[in-house]
């Protein structure tokens, strides 16, 4: 009950929980007191909750209750007791004693419970009001009964709780209705015996809607107050949505019913079928509740009474069944939309989805809707809502749509009942009567209202004819007819006036039908104009007409574009100014003597430069320039400007420029009217301002395109009848500017004229004339225009492809995108200062600044102009064989090298095998004094070889200064004057090429004690620390452990369980050689289940029994295993002591006799008893076969019966031999018997025909053979006579045996006589004892002797018998000795067989190899070339294919060739030192005569210096006298102007007028405004003060300067006469330095020509050194190699002649082995395989020795080719050498020019 309770449970305590916060604050509100007085801070207002509908969000469910509440006349019953009359009842084991009570559920007893049970009791426990019980009770005895309640509307079920009053039934179930009754389904059956009660249905729930069986509810206990409970949704089944439309029809219901089948009668009826029995059976129900709730789809969340009246009588107990609809639903149970909410399907509503109605959307044009399912699917599930009778001329799912007829008004709101309108269409020109579109689509191109024109009729309402229409007739079909008329020339495009039919021309268009555009327009078209302008470009194109159809203008050349701006690809708009640059002007000429012409070039600069091309031309004066120009572009008017740049002050005053014309003036030309009739030479004049940069020559020239002209510029003088030897002007280039003012752009028309003011507004004519001309965006298109005019059309870029990027160039000028560093429109060559005109660009010359002369290089090889004493491409070096530049110190080399560092001054490639910074000092491996002057030279150190060589072992070596010998610094390990052999604690060979290494002995040695290893093998002789081997490494024997670290200990093992045969423990774990299953490290226990380490033979396994036996380990000692009882022996695998028998099956006692037995043990499985010698039986209780006499007194029969008994023994064993024997005949017959033997016989034979079929042995071979085998059997028959005689001493040993055996026997017997005596001595001596002493004495003295003899005796026993063990294991070693040796009879006798087959396949061998090595077969000798074993190989003519003869060759050749090597070495030798004395002489006439022209050129630089600076002195003294910024009387008249300024009042007028001032302010009344109003006047005043003071400031520097300008002009005019005199006296200078230079230059000149051949002398000899020097170098390393290679020849031959008298000598040895090898049998098998592996190695060696020889021969004959090939190569490299000089020689002359 309480868990049918938790959600109204929950329910309420959520209530509580809001009651609960809402309470403290509504107390808190009321209980606040009112404050006063203060201000309280601003609070933030009180959040308002504002209660929201439970339903509004989410789904919303009613709560349950008792669905039994209320409605008692809706609960019937199909049996009730007393229903008709009065019915008696009972009950069981009823404590009272009334057992038996009536029942009367008339009308009349509706009040009292106790009699009245009417179905409607099981609402309440109990009467309403009242404690007392109430319940349903059926008729007794009938088991079918029925309860059923049935609900006005749906209700949601969740469960069913019934209390029963009786036993609950054995058997019933629950059914409910969702539809009213018309069918029912089973919800659960309750049953004692589901099977039984009802068969088939199942007792297992796997989901919500399955229909089960339990048993739970249907026990006979209790008897009373017993529940039967249902629940819909059962807790033990997971429901994962609870929404699920299947989960919500399993709550669904209208109608419940509970069918009672079966009473629990307790087995009654069985034994009596009375009726007061049945009165004790019946259903009872005291209470029954049917929880649920109306059910409302989740869209209420309570519900109302069907009736209103009944809520009143009930009260809120009951569950009313109409919901209280949420979500614009309606129903009784919320099932359906409301009116007009149709636009969704209706649906539950499920967790947070309300699914909602959605109201229909109608646009106010309907009053209801309905929903419909495929609109709603077509409208991908958004909207399903059909409006209803659509009013106001609409239509649609929305009324969103006007009716036919009528059109949409895009200005009303679609809400509005006047937004759809009547169509309004001219019946003259619509169609389809009269309808018009509805709405607006521009993508279809409809318009609201818009009516269905006509084909020729346009117009919403239809009432106008198309453009290019007219006339207007309803009849038409078409509406209007065609106009004749193009409607794209006519205005609007209207084609024609609708009425009258007539055409109007647009602007642009003209034609009686508007089809034409007018002259200069094109392309007609729907334009306001209707044709476009052309608008050609005025110098692009030829004229403004274009094609009518396309617009194209007629262009230029080269031009492109419709409008022909633009020029074609790799074209460009030439620049108006056409430029030739003074540089490269044709003729520049230098009348007087202030010397020629010169180019200056400038570094170009990112900004504006005041040059063009790249520089200046420096022209002095009297001189003239001459420019050619053939590229006039056009015949006309040209201005001829001058660019220049001024190099002193003033003005040029007299130049003059010349024209001359090719020819007459073409009279038919442009320019026959515009020239004059003047000479065409005619001279001029004109000047060169100083304050500007280009003056215009000749202004307003007249020339012919295609003419070549020539303008000759003549520098006169500087000034008017003066001469200024020393004045230059730097003239940039002549510039022709065209006169663009004539050409039809800007003359000719109204739009020409247009241009022209254009053009002169913007002052676009002023730039042309601009050196930095650049066309401003405001006359780029005018001058473009000009240009194309000017040079007809586009010019070609012509880009040149190694200096530019591409083809382009700039549209406007040209310019091509050049490379780093190059310049020219074209890109075509390097910037000032660059150098290299290459695909990458040029590059920087980047001259020295102190070593050239300007940063100007040569263009090609970037040599700069060097000043002297100065070398490089940058002149930034000093001259070879001088340092640091730019003082440039001569190299201090010792004579060793020629040139050093010229930053550092170290000497380079320093020779004679010297280094260090002047060569001061040998190279590593060289030793001697290198410096100057010094008689010992470096030298190799030769320690004991030279470096080179490979066989140094020496860091180095010094001079010994007192005595000049070599000192070598011996490496570690090297000791000897020379290094030539190991030091102490080292080893090696280094005198035969090998090296020294430290002496490996692993630390245990003293490392301070001397021979602590041999110096040639390096094996340790002194190792310390118990250690051992070749390096110390190992232990000694006797001790182990780890040597490396030294602690070797003793070893320490057990004597009885140590292998003494390996004497020794491991050197490294101490592990001692073990026995057989010993273990241990001392091997000093015996392995697991092993026993009897003393045995000293290793340990035995215990064998324990598995059975018998406690566990597998025995007693180490004693190998006893430990028995389980009943079990015996040393195993426990047998009875126990003195039994015997199986002891898994029964064990008997042996009973041996103690006197016959030997032992009281006897067999352990037969029980035989040991017995004693000469007893027998069982028992041991009988004399045995072979002896006599009463038991246990028994001797032997004898010899005779001894004798006997082996014969008929052998005679037995034959016997059984021969039956065995004659069994296997019978069964296999007489040849199966033997058929081993015979097929034994058969190989054997076969085996003789192969050996003598394939024998190649020699007569004399088998004659040998036969004789060593005699040997061999003579030593056979020796062997067998000492085996012979072995078996004779060892029957004598067996004889001897017996015969001490019979001695032990009776020795045995008188031991056996002695213990009896004893016996009776001991009982005689108690006798004695009792009768008489002195007899009894003597008797046992007598006795002692006896024993005492008797004890002799027995030691003698002893000592045979340890003879006899001795001479058994003597018998036994000689035997299996007997055994060994006729093993290896048969051993050696198969060995001898096989060292016969490779005999004689060795012998087949001889020939092939004799054939290799000497040149011929034999067989086995030839008689010339010799072979193997003949005393000879080879030598003769015939012999040369042999080995022998191929390695002799190659040691001659070999020889020779070295003879050749040193002759030509000795050659090299000579001619080098030749050319070495050649060089130093050379190189000391270079010296000198660098020294001259070094001293001529420092002479001719003081002279420049000289003229450089009189030249200043000249120019400061002009200038100073031409100046004419201020005279000096100018400058002194301000100066005493300045001083006559002066104040016009006195201190006492100033002080006066200050008081006058005071006492007028004093007076003055309202001073703060007055002070206000004359503050601007005094801030005036202020200034006034502070100008006159600057100006007065200004006055005095102006007084002070003049003063020092007085001073100046004085000490000017002082300075001027000593000017005068410099000038005097530097033109005698001059004139003296002239005379200086030309006796200099004639000196050079003569100093040169020696020098320049002296120099080629040393260049060729240079050349020729380092080629000889290259050559000699590969020479000697081809000798080197060929003598390596010859030694390795002649080593390998050695070798070979050695291996080859090995082999003889082998051979030899072979048949000396041979004959001895039958009394060296144990050793002939391994010689036979030495000789064997000797003779394939000699084999294999000899072929690869051939094959190298034939190699070296080979390689001697290349090396042969190669020289006469490197001495065919010297010819043409000296005529190359000389070919190279030549050139040198020109190219010298072409930079002395330069």
């Amino acid at each position: 009950m309480l868990e049918l309770l938790r959600p109204h449970r929950s329910g309420l305590i959520a209530a509580l929980f809001v009651l609960a916060v809402l309470t403290p604050l509504w107390g808190t509100e009321a209980q606040r007191p009112p404050q006063h007085g203060r201000r309280d801070r601003p609070r933030n207002p009180p959040r308002q909750y504002i209660k929201t509908h439970p339903c509004e969000r989410s789904s919303c469910y009613p709560a349950t209750g008792n669905l039994l509440i209320g409605r008692e006349n809706r609960l019937t019953a199909s049996s009730t007791c007393g229903l008709h009359s009065p019915e008696r009842f009972c009950i069981l084991s009823h404590l009272q004693d009334k057992k038996c009570f009536l029942c009367d559920t008339r009308e009349e007893t509706r009040h009292d419970p106790y009699k009245n049970h009417r179905i409607g009791q099981i609402i309440y426990k109990t009467k309403p009001g009242t404690n007392l019980p109430t319940w349903w009770q059926s008729e007794n005895g009938k088991e079918n009964a029925t309860i059923q309640l049935d609900l006005e509307a749906e209700f949601h079920f969740t469960h069913l709780i019934i209390t029963f009053t009786t036993f609950r039934p054995a058997a019933m179930y629950i059914e409910r209705s969702f539809d009213f009754g018309r069918t029912w389904h089973v919800y659960r059956y309750f049953a004692y015996d589901c099977a039984d009660s009802f068969p088939g249905v199942s007792t297992v729930l796997h989901n919500i809607t399955d229909v089960m069986c339990t048993s739970r509810y249907s026990n006979v206990e209790p008897s009373r107050n017993g529940e039967v409970i249902f629940r819909v949704l059962p807790p033990n089944i997971n429901v994962s949505d609870p929404y699920a439309e299947h989960v919500q029809n399993q709550l669904k219901m209208t109608n419940l019913r509970i069918q009672l089948s079966k009473l629990h009668k307790l087995g009654d009826n069985l034994l009596d079928s009375r009726l007061e029995n049945e009165e004790k059976y019946y259903y009872g129900i005291s209470n029954m509740v049917v929880r649920g709730s109306c059910s409302c789809y989740g869209h209420a969340s309570q519900c109302l009474p069907l009736d209103m009246a009944i809520q009143g009588e009930f009260g809120d107990g009951m569950v009313h069944g109409r919901c209280e609809c949420t979500h614009n639903t309606k129903g009784l149970n919320c099932e359906s939309c409301e009116d007009f909410f149709n636009d969704l399907p209706w649906k539950p509503a499920f967790g947070k989805q309300t699914n909602a109605c959605k109201k229909c959307e109608c646009n106010d044009h309907a009053v209801s809707c309905h929903f419909d399912e495929a609109l709603f699917t077509a409208s991908g599930h958004v909207s399903g809502g059909m409006c209803d009778n659509c009013m106001h001329n609409t239509q649609g799912q929305h009324c969103e749509e006007c009716m036919p007829y009528f059109y949409r008004d895009p200005t009303q709101d679609i809400r509005s009942e006047h937004v759809c309108q009547p169509c309004d269409c001219d019946p003259n020109g619509a169609l389809d009567d009269g309808i018009c579109d509805s709405v607006n689509d521009p993508e279809n191109g409809a318009e609201a209202g818009a009516c269905h024109c006509k084909a020729f009729v346009k117009g919403r309402r239809c009432d106008k004819c198309k453009d290019g229409y007219w006339n207007l007739q309803p009849n038409n079909p078409d509406g209007c007819e065609a106009c004749t008329c193009n409607i794209l020339g006519t205005i609007n495009n209207s084609g024609c006036v609708m009425h009258t039919g007539e055409c109007k021309c647009k602007r642009f268009v003209t034609g009686k039908d508007c089809n034409q555009c007018m002259p200069e327009t094109f392309e007609l078209s729907e334009s306001e104009d209707g044709c476009s302008m052309c608008n050609c470009d005025a110098g692009g194109s030829y004229d403004n007409f274009c094609d009518v159809l396309t617009g194209q203008c007629r262009c230029r050349p080269h031009m492109t574009g419709r409008t022909c701006a633009q020029p074609k690809q790799n074209y460009f708009i030439p620049d108006l100014h056409v430029v030739h640059e003074a540089e490269v002007s044709d003729v520049c000429i230098s009348y007087g003597s202030n010397g020629n012409c010169s180019t200056v070039a400038e570094a170009p600069t990112s900004g504006t430069t005041g040059f063009t091309g790249i520089g200046f031309t420096r022209v002095p004066e009297n001189s003239e320039m001459v420019f050619t120009v053939d590229n006039i572009p056009r015949s006309m008017p040209y201005d001829v400007v001058i660019r220049y740049q001024s190099t002193s002050r003033g003005d040029w005053d007299d130049a003059y420029i010349t024209l001359v014309r090719p020819d007459e003036i073409d009279p038919d030309g442009e320019c026959a009217e515009l020239v004059a009739a003047t000479s065409s030479e005619t001279r001029i004049p004109f000047n060169l301002p100083d304050r500007s940069r280009q003056v215009v020559a000749l202004n307003d020239v007249c020339l012919e395109a295609g003419k070549v002209y020539k303008f000759k510029i003549y520098f006169e003088r500087r000034r008017h009848n003066e001469d200024s030897p020393t004045a230059t002007i730097l003239v940039d280039s002549l510039t022709l500017i065209p006169r663009i003012e004539v050409t039809p752009i800007f003359t000719g028309s109204p739009m020409a004229d247009l241009r022209r003011r254009e053009y002169a507004k913007h002052n676009c004519n002023q730039s042309l004339y601009d050196i930095n001309y650049k066309s401003d965006p405001e006359c780029r298109d005018l001058d473009n225009y000009v240009s194309t005019y000017v040079h007809d059309g586009a010019s070609m870029c012509n880009c040149n492809p190694t200096g530019s990027y591409s083809k382009v160039c700039d549209s406007n000028g040209g310019f091509c995108h050049c490379k780093p560093n190059v310049v020219g429109r074209q890109c075509d060559q390097c910037a000032p200062g660059t150098y290299g005109f290459s695909p990458e660009g040029c590059k920087a010359c980047d001259c020295n600044s102190i070593g050239s002369k300007d940063n100007n290089c040569d263009l090609i090889t970037g040599q700069c102009q060097c000043v002297p004493n100065t070398y490089g491409r940058e002149c930034n070096q000093c001259q070879p064989g001088y340092w640091n530049f730019p003082e440039c110190r001569v190299c201090q080399c010792n004579g060793h090298a020629a040139q050093c560092d010229p930053l550092k001054g170290t000497c380079l490639n320093c020779q004679d095998f010297t280094t260090g910074y002047s060569c001061d000092s040998c190279l590593d491996g060289y030793y001697g004094n290198p410096l100057f002057g010094s008689e010992i030279g470096c030298r190799p150190c030769r320690c004991p070889e030279t470096v080179a060589s490979g066989l140094a072992h020496a860091d180095g070596c010094s001079l010994d200064t007192r005595n000049n010998n070599m000192l070598c610094h011996c490496q570690e390990g090297y000791a000897g004057a020379r290094c030539e052999i190991c030091a102490d604690n080292h080893f090696g060979s280094p005198e035969n090429g090998g090296t020294c290494s430290k002496c490996d002995c692993s630390n245990n040695i003293d490392p301070y004690d001397t021979g602590n290893c041999d110096r040639e093998t390096g094996s340790c002789q002194k190792c310390l620390y118990q250690t051992t081997g070749d390096h110390c490494e190992l232990c000694r024997d006797g001790f182990f452990g780890d040597a490396l670290q030294q602690n070797c200990q003793q070893c320490d093992c057990d004597f009885l369980g140590t292998n003494n045969t390996l004497a020794h423990c491991d050197r490294r774990s101490g592990q001692c050689p073990c026995l057989p299953n010993v273990q241990g490290l001392r091997c000093d226990q015996c392995a697991v289940n092993h026993w009897k380490i003393a045995s000293g033979e290793g340990c035995e396994a215990c064998n324990c029994d598995a059975i018998g036996a406690v566990q597998e380990q025995c007693n180490p000692y004693t190998g006893q295993c430990k028995c389980k009882q009943g079990f015996g022996g040393r195993a426990c695998n047998q009875c126990e002591a003195h039994y015997w028998g199986n002891p898994n099956e029964r064990c008997q006692a042996c009973e041996c006799d103690q006197y016959g037995a030997a032992d009281f043990q006897c067999d352990r499985e037969t029980g035989h008893c040991v017995c004693h010698e000469g007893i027998g039986g069982y028992k041991c209780n009988q004399c045995a076969r072979g002896f006599i006499g009463q038991f246990p007194h028994c001797s032997p029969c004898g010899e005779c019966f001894n004798n006997w008994d082996i014969i008929l023994t052998a005679l037995e064993d034959s016997t059984e031999a021969t039956i065995q024997r004659a069994k296997e005949i019978k069964q296999v017959g007489a040849t199966g018997a033997y058929t081993a033997e015979f097929s034994e016989l058969d190989k054997k034979l076969q085996h003789i025909r192969d050996l003598l079929q394939n024998t190649s042995v020699s007569l004399e071979d088998i004659d040998r053979l036969d004789a060593e085998t005699n040997g061999l059997k003579q030593q056979l028959l020796a062997s067998h006579g000492r085996l012979a005689e072995t078996e004779r001493n060892l029957d004598e040993i067996y004889n001897s045996l017996s015969l001490s055996g019979v001695e032990l026997e009776g020795l045995q017997n008188h031991s056996r006589l002695v213990q009896q005596l004893s016996k009776e001595l001991k009982e005689n001596g108690i006798q004695l004892q009792e009768s008489n002493i002195e007899g009894a004495l003597n008797l046992t003295r007598h006795a002692y002797e006896r024993v005492s003899n008797l004890s002799t005796l027995k030691d003698e026993a002893n000592e045979l018998a340890s003879n006899t063990d001795r001479n058994c294991k003597r018998v036994e070693t000689l035997s299996n000795k007997i055994k060994d040796e006729s093993d290896a009879i048969a051993n050696n006798d198969k060995t001898i067989d096989d060292y016969r087959t490779e005999l004689s396949s060795l012998t087949a061998q001889i020939p092939e190899l004799n054939n290799q090595v000497c040149g011929k077969p034999g067989d086995p000798c030839d008689n010339l070339c010799g072979g193997a074993g003949c005393g000879k190989c080879g030598g003769f003519l015939s012999c040369e294919h042999g080995a022998r003869a191929h390695s002799d060759e190659a040691l001659k050749v070999a020889k020779d060739a070295e003879l050749a090597i040193t002759t030509k070495k000795d050659q090299a030798d000579q001619t080098i030192r030749a050319l070495t004395q050649a060089k130093l002489n050379a190189s000391e006439a270079f010296q000198k005569a660098k020294a001259g022209f070094e001293q001529s050129e420092r002479y001719l630089n003081q002279t420049n210096d000289n003229i450089k600076l009189a030249t200043k002195l000249i120019n400061a003294v002009t200038d100073f006298q031409e100046n004419k910024t201020a005279s000096p009387s100018e400058s002194k008249q301000l100066a005493q102007d300045t001083l006559l300024l002066d104040l016009k009042l006195d201190p006492k007028e100033i002080e006066s007028l200050g008081m006058k001032i005071n006492d007028a302010v004093s007076s003055l009344k309202n001073v703060e405004s007055i002070i206000y109003k004359t503050r601007p006047d005094l801030e005036r005043v202020n200034r006034l003060q502070s100008s006159a003071n600057a100006t007065k400031e200004t006055a005095n520097k102006i007084l002070e300067a003049a003063n020092s300008v007085v001073e100046n002009l004085a000490a000017a005019d002082e300075s001027q006469g000593k000017a005068q005199d410099a000038i005097q006296q530097a033109n005698s200078n001059i004139e003296l330095a002239a005379k200086d230079l030309e006796k200099i230059d004639e000196e050079t000149n003569s100093a040169e020509s020696p020098a320049n051949h002296t120099a080629q002398q040393v260049d060729e000899l240079a050349k020729k050194v380092q080629r000889l020097q290259n050559n000699i170098v590969k020479n000697d390393r081809d000798a080197k190699e060929i003598t390596k290679e010859a030694s390795r020849v002649k080593l390998e031959a050695m070798r070979a002649r050695g291996e080859a008298n090995n082999l003889q000598s082998s051979t030899s040895a072979t048949n000396q082995t041979l004959t001895d090898r039958a009394s060296r049998s144990e050793n002939a098998r391994e010689r036979a395989k030495q000789l064997l592996q000797r003779a394939s190695k000699l084999t294999v060696d000899t072929n690869a020795k051939l094959k190298d020889l034939n190699d070296l021969q080979s390689v001697y004959q290349i090396k042969n080719q190669e020289l006469g090939e490197l001495e065919a190569a010297i010819g043409p490299l000296n005529d190359q050498l000389n070919e190279f000089l030549r050139n040198i020689q020109d190219r010298a002359v072409y930079y002395r020019q330069c």
